[in-house]
């Protein structure tokens, strides 16, 4: 408990699935946690739910493909302090599954500007406020860096992309101390997957997971969100730029692109949320 008091921490996308998670471990773990996203309801219940353990937290409206949103998201979280500790990039769409050539441009753009451009405004705003070090971590997916999906072109060429920009920043970053991440889950339990498989609950999610992940079973959020609390506080001892295949039961592999490997396992990682 309190690994993380008197930080603050932010995290985009953070009213449901992944996002709500992690926004949740990092309060039960003492920081301040700022839960960025496009919904106000869908934030007004998660700072109600997470402020019912007694943490700080609070919501602010912000569209991750508008960089000027993502400025100021970075400027009121950053607050009297000056500064912010983590930033967690996990807004994202899948935008429409389909053949290539079913899918148009306009899905295509807005895949582009909330995965690739809204987790590159995030890097640059969020390490304005880390002048002594701090940790951005950005949530990427198995597909595309792990496995080729055929109906996931435009999405799998995104989280490719921010495969590449965490490898990058992370050399760009790290003289100020700042380390940079990517966490690339498989299939996991989120309102995504169920969109996915168009909403008919659990058995469909399940099914999609098999057909998927190597465990073939679903990776519950908190899985996800533990390790992203084990990077910011140095208990998962990945380096600066790796990107982390996960999947259930917290099983975590190195996805090395800079070494032009295959993944390695390189821990289990017991539950800590």
């Amino acid at each position: 408990m309190n690994r993380f008091k008197g930080q603050t921490a932010v995290v985009t996308g953070g009213a449901t699935g992944i996002g709500f998670a992690t926004a949740r471990s990092f309060a039960i773990e003492g920081a301040s946690v700022v839960i960025a996203g496009r919904d106000e309801e869908r934030g007004a219940a998660a700072v109600a739910a997470i402020k019912g353990i007694g943490a700080d937290v609070r919501f602010l409206r912000t569209d991750v493909a508008d960089d000027a949103q993502v400025e100021a998201l970075a400027r009121c979280a950053a607050g009297d302090r000056g500064r912010i500790d983590i930033w967690f990039n996990n807004a994202g769409t899948e935008g429409t599954l389909g053949e290539l050539e079913d899918v148009d441009d306009t899905v295509a753009t807005e895949v582009i500007d909330i995965n690739f451009k809204g987790v590159y405004s995030g890097i640059r705003h969020a390490a304005r406020y880390m002048a002594s070090g701090g940790t951005i971590i950005n949530n990427a997916s198995f597909v595309g860096t792990a496995v080729p999906v055929p109906i996931a072109v435009a999405y799998g060429g995104t989280k490719a992309a921010v495969v590449s920009m965490t490898e990058a920043a992370a050399e760009a970053l790290a003289e100020r101390n700042i380390g940079v991440f990517a966490v690339c889950p498989y299939i996991v339990d989120t309102p995504m997957v169920d969109r996915i498989t168009g909403g008919e609950g659990l058995e469909a999610r399940a099914e999609f997971a098999a057909g998927f992940a190597p465990s073939g079973q679903l990776t519950r959020p908190e899985e996800v969100a533990d390790l992203v609390i084990d990077l910011c506080d140095g208990a998962n001892t990945a380096a600066s730029g790796d990107a982390l295949l996960i999947d259930a039961n917290n099983t975590v592999d190195r996805k090395s692109t800079r070494l032009n490997s295959s993944h390695t396992d390189i821990s289990r990682m017991p539950s800590s949320a």
